[in-house]
């Protein structure tokens, strides 16, 4: 079996030196020990043994994901993307990404004690059982987009009130008087709230108040566009919180023969790849997931370092994109 004294020994370096390159630890080690390690190492066929490894230094080099669901969380495009960061960002480090789908928060800390975890990140609304999930857990816990009224914390989020705002200024500024909003997960999500509220109290300011029932919470969305087409006073703009919901309204609209945005002019938000590439192109609310996911990894291995850290809070700007589903409405 290859050991890192038979690298070391072809390349011509120390053992630590070889150990930093397989443990990722580039800043110690010249590009060109590094290159000439690497070849070694693939020429070799060497291995790490990380098992071996966690029981001889205590630690398991192992991070937690846990994502909120267990019906297929990885179809929504947000995760997905999310995710992909995550592990790179991770691995990166030298260490191993653990996912875990759960749907009931008192599995969370059964996965985390099983597998050993150093720490985890936390992907979906787990506000109410922030509390319980820190007293159970003392390692460094990473939440993402929570509004938890918990003080002591760390969350990654962004500006979702401020991206509701720009989403009702340009409908306003393009001359449009007369909204919706279609919300999934209303009633559960405060960071769906936080949207629709930013969106609903700037038109409201603008002398526009939005009917509650040009709210709406799918369940349906087949059944909540007909609901948006039925409404008794006709709307021109609608405001979808989410960008995978705006897509699949304008396929849902095209089936009852209408228009995005010549009968309806629609905003979404998250900015996800489909959007550009629906046809008309989604104008939306643009937020970096990938400098989302470099915060939330960066922040929890800041946490591994030095664990009498405070508490803090990150929240990082939203932007509108401009594209092709909002139309100028002449008055």
């Amino acid at each position: 079996m290859v050991t890192l004294k038979d690298i070391a020994r072809e390349a011509g370096v120390s053992v630590m030196m070889v150990s930093r390159v397989v443990n990722h630890r580039y800043n110690e080690v010249s590009q060109e020990n590094i290159d000439r390690i690497q070849s070694i190492i693939q020429k070799l066929g060497y291995i790490p043994d990380f098992s071996a490894r966690s029981l001889s230094s205590n630690s398991s080099k192992i991070i937690s994901v846990i994502i909120q669901g267990i019906d297929n969380p990885m179809a929504s495009p947000y995760n997905a993307n999310m995710l992909g960061h995550i592990i790179s960002l991770i691995q990166a480090r030298g260490y191993n990404a653990m996912v875990h789908f759960i749907d009931d928060y008192t599995e969370v800390t059964m996965h985390l004690r099983s597998w050993k975890s150093e720490g985890a990140i936390f992907l979906g609304t787990f506000d109410e059982n922030i509390r319980q999930i820190q007293q159970d857990n003392q390692i460094p816990l990473i939440f993402t987009d929570s509004y938890s009224s918990v003080r002591q914390f760390i969350n990654i989020g962004i500006d979702d009130y401020k991206g509701g705002m720009l989403a009702a200024r340009h409908f306003l500024e393009k001359g449009h008087r007369e909204f919706a909003v279609i919300a999934p997960h209303l009633h559960i999500s405060q960071l769906i709230q936080q949207r629709v509220a930013g969106f609903c109290d700037t038109v409201s300011q603008a002398g526009l108040p939005i009917p509650q029932s040009h709210i709406l919470e799918p369940y349906n969305l087949e059944e909540t566009t007909g609901r948006l087409c039925s409404l008794p006073e006709p709307v021109t703009a609608v405001f979808s919180t989410t960008d995978l919901t705006a897509i699949q309204l304008i396929s849902l609209l095209k089936k009852r023969g209408l228009r995005v945005p010549e009968d309806y002019s629609l905003i979404g938000f998250d900015n996800l790849l489909y959007s550009e590439f629906s046809t008309p192109a989604l104008t939306t609310i643009a937020q970096n997931i990938g400098l989302k996911a470099r915060y939330a990894v960066d922040t929890l291995f800041h946490y591994l370092e030095d664990d009498s850290l405070p508490a803090r809070s990150v929240v990082l700007d939203v932007e509108l994109v401009e594209r092709d589903s909002v139309l100028v409405k002449i008055t």
